[in-house]
């Protein structure tokens, strides 16, 4: 499969998803390269939001500088309201790889988080956290930074990730972007049987 057909590909799957979810996606959605304050949750533990099976919520990292969004940078530009209420958006960063953290693979069927573009609010008794509303998603095969490479996690927690193909693609993006030669974004170690 050619470099373009598997992009082609994936840019049909990101529509559909936004379809379903109701999501708007701009015709040849793209990633874009931000500069501003973003909720990091790519090893995020999250939970079912009581109520609501759709929906996790995540405590992720706050951060600031370059990070990628699938959306123009404006529409999750950080934000403080009338009352002092602080929101950002989680956002891909390869921090969490740079700091050693690896790629944990799970199988389709363990839930985990989508919290790409998502609203956060930056908690009041630690501004070095976000609180994270994500969308629970069931099906696929997944990655994420959380569970310290051990595969018995992945169904313990609604982790923060995402579908291999995209994990892929975000890592490229960044360094392309930030002109990085060699991708810290490593795969846990297979384990042997």
């Amino acid at each position: 499969m050619s470099m373009r057909s598997a992009m082609l590909g994936l840019a049909l799957n990101v529509l559909a998803v936004c379809a379903v979810l109701g999501v708007a996606t701009p015709a040849g959605a793209a990633n874009y390269l931000c500069n501003q304050a973003f909720a990091l949750c790519t090893s995020a533990p999250c939970i079912p939001q009581p109520g609501n099976p759709d929906v996790s919520i995540c405590v992720c990292q706050m951060q600031e500088g370059p990070n990628l969004a699938t959306v123009p940078c404006d529409t999750v530009r950080p934000s403080t309201d009338a009352n002092g209420v602080r929101t950002v958006y989680s956002q891909f960063a390869l921090t969490q790889f740079q700091q050693g953290k690896k790629g944990l693979r799970c199988p389709s069927g363990t839930p985990w988080s989508q919290c790409l573009n998502k609203i956060c609010t930056v908690d009041p008794a630690n501004p070095d956290k976000a609180i994270c509303a994500c969308d629970v998603v069931r099906t696929g095969e997944w990655q994420t930074a959380g569970g310290d490479c051990q595969a018995a996690t992945c169904g313990t927690a609604y982790w923060s990730g995402a579908r291999l193909a995209d994990s892929r693609n975000n890592a490229e993006f960044m360094m392309q972007q930030l002109k990085i030669a060699t991708s810290p974004a490593e795969a846990c170690p297979v384990p042997t049987p």
